[in-house]
């Protein structure tokens, strides 16, 4: 855990500059203005949904055992096929709080692996490793549940986008910052 302490800085810059860009890119930007669409007679399916625990479920419903039963393949013909994510009450300070703890978290292990290499002062080196690092975890995360539960073309680019400049800017923290964070240490 000794890293910790030698990269505690550019840990919270980075996890801090990712959090800002997240929120320019989400509430400034406009690419991520169409990453949801309105349901058509949204007050029917309002109605129809209270009362439904927050949870996640799939339309149509089936199980292992039921999935290739001729009522299941027809509706899975005939649609609407999908997962409907139901939440419990909204707390928008909680969840910036809780994503700014998912880029710390993202920057900690980023700092580890980069320490675990012992990487060279050299910033572009440094750059190089804790970037890719970082834009496996803010791309690939994701990924597999747009395989199975789907999303926009648009929305899939720009998340990817999103990613790769969250990478970006941890590995540019980490190499500017990582010559005084080694020398902080000795």
């Amino acid at each position: 855990m000794g890293f910790l302490t030698e990269l505690w800085m550019p840990i919270v810059v980075s996890a801090a500059l990712v959090f800002v860009a997240s929120s320019v890119f989400h509430m400034v930007l406009p690419f991520h203005k169409g990453d949801y669409g309105q349901l058509p007679d949204e007050a029917k399916v309002d109605e129809a949904l209270q009362g439904v625990p927050p949870g996640q479920y799939m339309i149509p419903y089936c199980t292992s055992e039921t999935m290739k039963s001729p009522e299941i393949q027809e509706k899975m013909k005939t649609g609407p096929m999908g997962t409907i994510r139901l939440c419990g009450p909204f707390s928008f300070g909680r969840n910036l709080g809780l994503m700014f703890v998912i880029n710390l978290l993202v920057s900690v292990f980023v700092a580890y692996q980069a320490h675990a290499m012992n990487l060279s002062g050299d910033f572009m080196h440094v750059f190089r490793i804790t970037g890719v690092a970082a834009v496996m975890a803010y791309t690939f995360g994701w990924m597999p549940g747009t395989v199975w539960y789907g999303t926009t073309k648009s929305g899939f680019w720009a998340y990817l986008f999103d990613g790769i400049v969250y990478g970006l800017i941890t590995g540019a923290v980490f190499g500017w910052m990582w010559p005084q964070a080694a020398a902080a240490a000795v």
